[in-house]
């Protein structure tokens, strides 16, 4: 039995959508990276992680001479330019006068701060960023040659390939951290395309932000990207749990300490490219994704989302180059390597947080979700993410739940197998009320989904409908136009092409 968790309510004739309701139920190819007139004479890449951990640098936010948060970050260059995330830089709301970099001599020991960076580029849709070290603490020029790491290709990576990462968590101490682990899936966006992002088994806490993921030649494939609203406004998700001050208390007077989940995701290496020459070669830099310098809504600042509107939630077998679904299905084959989703936004902004989540088997899927993206569709509009596995997704119930500034705001499920074949469903109504929507969920799944009926679409009593869908164990739930439930049934099995009365509660 389902037992509600939350409910959506359903406007224009009542019901465009019952959304969510919950319960029951090698080595890469290198890519130089971008030479400059004033590129010193190249230090060798580094390949161990003794060897890499010099090019890692912390990055500090300060204003006024107080620590407001840290990230982490990579040289890139000799002459000191700096891969990082947008959020860890990111100033808009004048949260910080100053950008610190730390570099760490000895692993045993905390990093020391050195230089004041600036921005060179930012995009704040993929949340990259590409700053340069530019003065010393003392004001002067910046003179030394930086060890850096090579850009690697991070299209030529895949499932199972191993990967270290480098950055400094701030919980527990202050000293650099290494992890390691392996490829375990990509993402598609819509707007980015394919391999949005790479998806990691290996356990990355916030504090890596805009760290180091390299492959085994020691190359930069990934970014560990998190983007999320933390304590006090603040861009990163940040908690105050040391004394940074050494003042013997921990309050808002310290430097907060990011926390607040884990990191999974990476953005590849290759969405950073043009950000890259851009920033070597002084020229402004445009973001193709919508998310440039221009925007100006801070990330992690507030919104209203009294007008967010997410509805025609439906799955594809793909996307074609024109952000078109190539099919549009009711179940997936086994073997399938993509599973796609689209749905329509309204009352959206710019900068928002995001979250796009998947299950499998009612499973969160580490593999396939992002979470805390960054908004950058504009107000209204369609949008699509993807799971991607090359070897195959598994069969199963995948369920895709969206939120927005943590706010759920809608979801839908599917399977995934060759046991489940389309069908078409008449649905009448056996009801003394007029239908206005009708969910249909595999019974595995957490939440009710969309809305099977179109857009405006009603049941009259003692009328029918002929629906798309697929052999299965389904829970239906319909609602009258006042969106008042009128029935519920669980365990309905739809084994070919079908007619199913729904029946009053009485």
């Amino acid at each position: 039995m389902r037992s509600p968790l939350l409910s959506i309510s359903l406007v224009a004739l009542g019901l465009l959508a019952l959304l969510a309701a919950c319960g029951g139920g090698d080595d890469a190819t290198s890519t130089p990276t971008p030479a400059t007139s004033e590129t010193a004479t190249p230090t060798p890449k580094p390949v161990g992680v003794s060897d890499l951990v010099h090019s890692v640098v912390q990055i500090r936010a300060v204003k006024n001479g107080d620590p407001v948060w840290h990230g982490s970050g990579t040289i890139i260059s000799a002459n000191g330019y700096i891969l990082t995330n947008g959020h860890v830089v990111d100033n808009r709301a004048q949260e910080y006068d100053e950008l610190q970099v730390a570099l760490t001599d000895r692993t045993d020991q905390a990093p020391a701060v050195q230089y004041i960076a600036e921005i060179q580029t930012v995009d704040y849709a993929i949340d990259l960023a590409v700053i340069k070290m530019t003065k010393t603490l003392e004001g002067d020029p910046v003179t030394a040659t930086f060890p850096f790491v090579n850009l690697g290709d991070s299209d030529a990576v895949d499932i199972g390939d191993p990967i270290k990462i480098l950055g400094y968590p701030g919980i527990g101490g202050e000293t650099i951290t290494f992890t390691s682990g392996s490829i375990s899936g990509f993402t598609s966006e819509h707007s980015v395309g394919d391999r949005a992002w790479i998806k990691t088994d290996a356990t990355i806490a916030g504090g890596n932000s805009g760290g180091l993921a390299v492959n085994a030649s020691g190359q930069l494939i990934g970014v560990p990207s998190i983007a999320g609203s933390g304590a006090e406004g603040s861009t990163v998700d940040c908690r105050f749990l040391e004394d940074t001050n050494g003042d013997g208390f921990i309050d808002s007077n310290d430097g907060c300490v990011p926390v607040g989940g884990f990191i999974n995701g990476l953005r590849p290496v290759k969405l950073a490219l043009d950000l890259i020459e851009d920033a070597e070669n002084g020229r402004e830099y445009v973001s193709p994704y919508g998310g440039g310098e221009a925007q100006e809504t801070p990330v992690g600042g507030t919104f209203d989302l009294s007008n967010v509107d997410f509805s025609n939630i439906f799955f594809a077998a793909g996307v074609t180059d024109s952000n078109e679904p190539t099919e549009v299905i009711a179940a997936l084959p086994s073997n399938s390597k993509e599973l796609c989703v689209f749905w329509d936004y309204a009352g959206m902004q710019d900068g928002m947080s995001y979250d796009a989540k998947w299950y499998v088997d009612g499973e969160l899927s580490e593999s396939y979700s992002f979470i805390g993206d960054t908004w950058s569709g504009g107000e209204t509009g369609s949008w699509w993410v993807c799971a991607q596995n090359d070897t195959g997704l598994v069969d199963g119930t995948y369920e895709f739940a969206l939120q927005v500034e943590t706010e759920p705001q809608g979801a839908d499920a599917i399977y995934v197998g060759s046991g489940h074949t389309p069908v078409q469903l008449d649905l009448v109504n056996g009801t003394s009320t007029e239908i206005c929507a009708v969910a249909i969920s595999p019974t595995d799944a957490t939440n009710w989904g969309g809305d099977k009926l179109d857009a405006g679409e009603t049941i009259p009593v003692g009328a029918s409908v002929t629906i798309d869908f697929a052999t299965g164990i389904f829970d239906i739930l319909a609602v009258d136009c006042d969106g008042e439930k009128i029935t519920s049934a669980d365990d309905v099995a739809i084994q070919g092409d079908t007619t199913y009365t729904i029946e009053s509660l009485e």
